[in-house]
């Protein structure tokens, strides 16, 4: 008789490892301090051991989830002393929802804790202290989000769940109500999931992303099943305040919207910068910031900290649409913004018509930018960088070398911001100063702004 084959990448004979069995530890233990992620950390046979929803000073006893050769993860079974900085979760999703992960933790504690960690990451990592560490820009901790993908499943019996991932899994969590939604937003969860629950074509729609933008609530379907003209008449009326030239389809992976009639389309939405009298337009699937407030003040801040003076020559690096780009040609500088996708420099460029203003915007692979577009970049008196989770480094040596007298970086990741201050110390520049933009409140992440002067 013959034997089956093993199956691809298992060693004949092997075993399947087996999977990790969830267990309660019996003994109490104390929070030491918050992980960089907002878990408590603990020391426990050895070995760290991070508690999800765990505060310092807290006794708690602890559902162990995991555990590797040096570390373990777990979350709080049983709280059995409390710290101050604790508070009541807002919403009921709390502890199935993955979106946020601090809304046990009051606001201003969340504050300090991300100052607290941004401080720990520079010092840590990137060796550097600012001179002055300026106050938070802070945000309204309910209502602010102005964008949220909402993710959609229907069973096989017809039934439609619209949420959020549930947190560490794929699965999503029902929801009825996001409290950092908008409430324009929130408004229309339960218009689209009593829709979505009448489709004649069940499954069809994946996702859905909602919008804010000035001119209203808007939305993009992700269509993965052919929508039935009766399901599209339906939706023309069924959510309040969006009318059906603000609902946009997206066929699979096609980066080509379609209206909801099935015409292609190439729409625009908008936003206001009003202390520099802009508006700017974007795509529904161009990036913007989800947190309107927290946007406005800190490009403001970003100004002020980089005090661009009328000729100067400013250089913006990821500068997107122009959201930083547009303040400081207005303010008179000669501003070249440089972003890797056509789509946004053609975007920028339009913002800038729109404005009337002069701004040079171009595309450029800022991850090894070209002799001839090095070139072009000049010797800026200033620079403004906003790059992605990885950092800069690709492109510091070339800024470097350029030695502007004042840089201004916006970070979405401290680590990578510790990694290259470091390097920017170490080229002659000084973290003149830090501090937290508090674009997600209740969340981990922790956004933040540096101001470097050259020695």
């Amino acid at each position: 008789m013959s034997r089956r084959p093993p199956r691809p990448g298992r060693r004949p004979g092997s075993a399947r490892k087996p999977r990790f069995q969830p267990r309660r530890l019996p003994d109490a233990l104390t929070v030491e301090r918050l992980s960089h992620d907002g878990r408590g950390i603990v020391r426990w046979q050895g070995k760290t051991l991070f508690v999800a929803g765990a505060l310092p000073g807290e006794s708690v006893r602890v559902l162990l989830e995991a555990e590797q050769s040096r570390y373990a993860e777990g979350s709080v079974a049983e709280l059995l002393t409390s710290a101050p900085e604790r508070q009541s979760p807002p919403c009921v999703h709390f502890r199935e929802c993955g979106g946020c992960q601090l809304q046990h933790v009051r606001p201003d504690a969340q504050l300090a804790f991300k100052q607290q960690a941004l401080l720990d990451q520079l010092a840590r990592w990137g060796g550097v202290t600012p001179r002055q560490l300026a106050p938070a820009i802070e945000s309204p901790s309910e209502g602010y989000r102005h964008r949220a993908r909402l993710g959609v499943w229907t069973d096989k019996r017809g039934g439609v769940t619209v949420g959020f991932r549930r947190r560490g899994q794929r699965e999503l969590v029902d929801i009825a109500h996001c409290e950092v939604l908008a409430p324009a937003l929130n408004a229309l969860i339960e218009p689209l999931k009593l829709w979505l629950s009448g489709l004649q074509a069940p499954g069809a729609i994946s996702h859905i992303e909602l919008i804010l933008a000035g001119e209203g609530p808007a939305l993009v379907l992700r269509e993965i099943r052919t929508l039935k003209d009766a399901d599209r008449e339906t939706l023309a009326t069924a959510l309040p305040g969006v009318p059906p030239e603000r609902i946009w389809r997206q066929i699979n992976d096609q980066t080509t919207l379609l209206t909801l009639a099935g015409e292609p389309c190439d729409p625009r939405l908008s936003y206001a910068l009003p202390e520099f009298d802009l508006t700017l337009g974007f795509h529904p699937q161009d990036f913007t910031q989800v947190n309107a407030e927290v946007n406005r003040r800190m490009v403001q801040q970003a100004l002020d900290w980089l005090a661009p003076r009328p000729g100067e020559q400013v250089l913006d690096l990821f500068c997107g649409i122009g959201n930083f780009t547009l303040p400081l040609a207005r303010s008179g500088a000669r501003v070249l913004g440089l972003e890797g996708a056509a789509s946004m420099v053609s975007r920028g460029e339009e913002n800038a018509r729109r404005n009337h203003l002069e701004a040079t915007f171009a595309q450029a692979n800022l991850a090894d930018p070209s002799p001839a577009m090095r070139r072009r970049w000049g010797t800026p008196d200033a620079v403004l960088i906003d790059p992605p989770r990885d950092g800069a480094r690709e492109v510091l040596d070339t800024l470097i070398k350029l030695r502007p007298g004042r840089l201004v970086y916006v970070s979405c990741n401290p680590a990578t911001l510790a990694r290259d201050a470091a390097e920017l110390a170490s080229a002659g520049y000084d973290l003149q100063s830090v501090g937290v933009l508090d674009m997600f409140p209740h969340t981990e992440h922790v956004e933040s702004m540096a101001l470097f002067q050259r020695r």
